[in-house]
């Protein structure tokens, strides 16, 4: 991408809604280190809030990455101890959650081999070199790749993992008719590289809560006026009231936007829209869309953006937070109360208790999430 990228306020209709003050609060996890990053947030009913994300983590590149799932039953107040939800040999990361019209819990994530090409194994990562001993071949065809979890219980038991052919940071979504739908990147076994990707994006469609899944489409951004797609990934979608598809990308430091009018079938009009990534998209009650991303330039912080005409134009863009202490923060998603309010939840580097804005700052990351609403 050769074009230069512009400030994130080049984007937009013109239009700020007011918000309400962001009440924004770290969520525990009862350890004194550790690395807790890229979550995804679901309203799962009835107000109660699920969190999933890659934790047990020692930075952002390890081996010892595990899903773990938090709960809130007071809209994002507090939050439960976390609970592993995987444990795996390789590194798992980036889960996204999604509830289905049964009640079916689905979390996807995948596994990564980025670690052995970081850290020092004389030194401080000499104790990683275990782990990267006992990776066989025959292991990494049955642990490397993208997999989805499920509970038909409300999270209290979860199955098996099981792969998925396609991956993305916030999982699947629920469309209208009550199937799911699922664009991200596609998975070929054949190719255990350090990425998983392949070079194409894959559109799927489940209609058994995501025991299975049927491809719609493939393709590769090139299609569009020649975009290479190497830096093409973390996509999300939604499904407005009128049935288009709108599709989100992320592309280096940017969000795209894509759409379809034939339920993933083509897709056209791809664009950028925001100088922040990764996108997570959500349908609000009233039917206008939310955008939300993380913005890793000073100020680092997190924003969001509203849709009132189905994708064809954006708001500026919301400040939900703007104090992060550098720039490994972010992976914003949000979820809707029944009341109207929104929690929005991302990761970030806590401070160090020196105030130096050095990284890693006091050696973690952590969970954050803020609330607040729309001022009438």
């Amino acid at each position: 991408m050769s074009e230069p990228l512009l400030t994130d306020e080049a984007f937009g209709n013109g239009l700020r809604p007011k918000i309400t003050v962001p009440d924004c609060r770290w969520i525990g996890t009862g350890e004194k280190t550790g690395f807790h990053g890229w979550p995804t947030l679901t309203n799962t009913g009835n107000d109660r809030l699920a969190l999933v994300c890659s934790g047990n983590r020692e930075g952002h590149m390890d081996p010892f990455g595990r899903v773990f799932l938090y709960e809130s039953g007071d809209g994002g107040k507090s939050w439960s101890a976390p609970r592993f939800l995987t444990s795996g040999p390789l590194d798992d990361r980036d889960a996204g959650i999604v509830v289905t019209p049964s009640g079916t819990w689905l979390v996807n994530y995948f596994t990564s081999l980025a670690f052995t090409t970081c850290g020092d194994r004389e030194g401080a990562q000499a104790h990683w070199k275990k782990v990267e001993d006992d990776i066989t071949i025959s292991l990494l065809r049955r642990e490397h790749g993208f997999f989805m979890l499920r509970s038909t219980d409300q999270g209290k038991t979860w199955s098996g993992k099981y792969r998925v052919p396609a991956n993305n940071v916030h999982g699947p979504i629920v469309l209208h008719d009550g199937s799911l739908f699922f664009c991200g990147r596609a998975y070929y076994p054949r190719c255990m590289n350090i990425s998983n990707h392949a070079d194409e994006i894959i559109c799927l469609r489940s209609g058994d809560d995501g025991l299975t899944w049927q491809e719609i489409s493939h393709f590769y951004t090139g299609d569009f006026g020649g975009h290479q797609l190497r830096t093409w990934h973390e996509l999300h979608s939604v499904e407005t009231a009128s049935g288009r598809i709108i599709t989100h990308i992320r592309c280096e430091d940017a969000t795209w936007q894509m759409v379809s009018e034939d339920g993933g079938k083509s897709w056209q009009n791809l664009h950028r829209i925001a100088a922040g990534y990764p996108p997570h998209l959500l349908k609000l009650r009233d039917g206008r869309l939310l955008l939300s991303y993380g913005y890793r330039r000073p100020p680092f912080g997190n924003r969001c953006r509203i849709s009132s005409d189905e994708g064809e134009s954006w708001s500026d863009p919301i400040i939900i937070s703007a104090d992060g202490v550098e720039n490994d923060l972010g992976y914003a998603s949000t979820a809707e109360l029944s009341d109207g309010t929104l929690v929005t939840a991302w990761y970030e580097a806590l401070p160090n208790p020196d105030g130096k804005n050095t990284y890693p700052a006091a050696g973690r990351a952590l969970l954050r999430c803020a609330r607040w609403r729309f001022e009438a």
